[in-house]
């Protein structure tokens, strides 16, 4: 019954997101004073790829004119498109540095998704791509956190961006593979940024007494569609460090539909959970598109030698599974805004 009323909860929640009532109406943006220059790098080294945007560039610091709430945050200017990020730790500064050279393909596939579109984040952290998927994109976006650092932060980015938050929203909730699971979060580190926590059990070679355990819940991605708490959505991205079988086993009635038009999941063939994922996604018939799986943060390898890897279920790495060859297409017109000279300086033996 508990939770029957929580689903509930989620549903009408996300009604009231979708149709803000007079009383729930946006307030207006907070006072803030001038900008700072952010000064940040591109990494810790010298990637072989143009970002599409330079961060160095394009963010500043600002932080919230109330003494009451002296919270910090990145604000992006995208040729006229206005991000902010929360940062309140070292670890989401970083992350805002590396926006778009840490997973720039992600920021490729995220520019591909049409306004009004639903899109889940599955293992969100503090939620770099649920906002720029919010803001730049103009989806609609339903993020899922479990650790509760990384949710708060993300909530806070949330509450930044005045003009998108109408359409954002997040829960501190897990994703798995049963309906209904109530279990611990264990916290690799309780720090706002962290990432490779584990719901329920360790995903990697580790005693689970080593970790601070967070009570948590998950549900599954049928789940939260059969009950109306979330729409069928057009895109979902699968980050949970080792926990991406759960989720896609959780989804099995979406994927048999076709009700998404893309599913990027990140692929660790070190874990034997994950590697039959791409078998799996191939034999019901997702297609991947070359130009997506052989570019990276590193450059561009050959095609034909990643390709054999994804087949054998030994690729590492982030896999965009298509519904049709035209939802995955945007990886090969993405590669055209690189000269022919940066093509060639981007490209990797084999």
């Amino acid at each position: 019954m508990i939770f029957r009323a929580f689903i509930r909860s989620l549903s009408a929640s996300r009604r009231r997101i979708a149709h803000p009532s007079p009383s729930e109406r946006i307030p207006a943006p907070p006072h803030l004073p001038a900008a700072a220059v952010i000064h940040v790098s591109s990494g810790a080294k010298d990637w072989r790829i143009k970002p599409r945007y330079d961060i160095t560039k394009v963010a500043a610091f600002k932080q919230l004119d109330d003494p009451s709430r002296p919270l910090r945050f990145a604000e992006l200017d995208l040729d006229g498109c206005i991000v902010r990020y929360c940062v309140s730790s070292p670890s989401s500064e970083w992350r805002v540095q590396t926006l778009f050279t840490k997973e720039p393909g992600t920021i490729d596939w995220i520019h591909s998704f049409n306004r009004g579109e639903t899109y889940v984040d599955v293992g969100a952290n503090i939620g770099m791509y649920a906002i720029y998927a919010g803001v730049v994109a103009g989806a609609r976006v339903f993020a899922f956190e479990p650790e509760s650092q990384n949710y708060a932060e993300l909530c806070r980015s949330i509450f930044f961006n005045t003009g998108a938050r109408k359409d954002i929203v997040a829960w501190c909730a897990a994703v798995g593979d049963e309906p209904v699971e109530i279990s611990r979060l264990l916290v690799r580190d309780l720090h706002t940024g962290y990432s490779f926590h584990d719901f329920g059990e360790p995903s990697r070679d580790y005693a689970s007494e080593e970790r601070f355990a967070q009570g948590s819940v998950a549900f599954s991605l049928d789940h939260l569609v059969a009950t109306g708490a979330i729409p069928e959505p057009d895109h979902v991205k699968i980050d949970v460090d080792g926990h991406e079988n759960k989720v896609v086993r959780g989804m099995r009635g979406l994927l048999e539909r076709r009700a998404m038009r893309t599913v990027l999941i990140e692929a660790d063939a070190t874990l034997a959970g994950t590697r039959g994922i791409t078998e799996r996604m191939l034999g019901d018939g997702w297609v991947v598109n070359p130009d997506q799986v052989r570019f990276s943060r590193d450059g561009l390898r050959p095609a034909e030698p990643v390709m054999a890897e994804i087949a054998a279920g030994m690729f590492t790495g982030n896999i965009v599974f298509g519904r049709r060859a035209d939802d995955v297409a945007y990886a090969t017109t993405a590669l055209r805004r690189f000269s022919p000279a940066e093509l060639e300086g981007m490209t990797l033996p084999a």
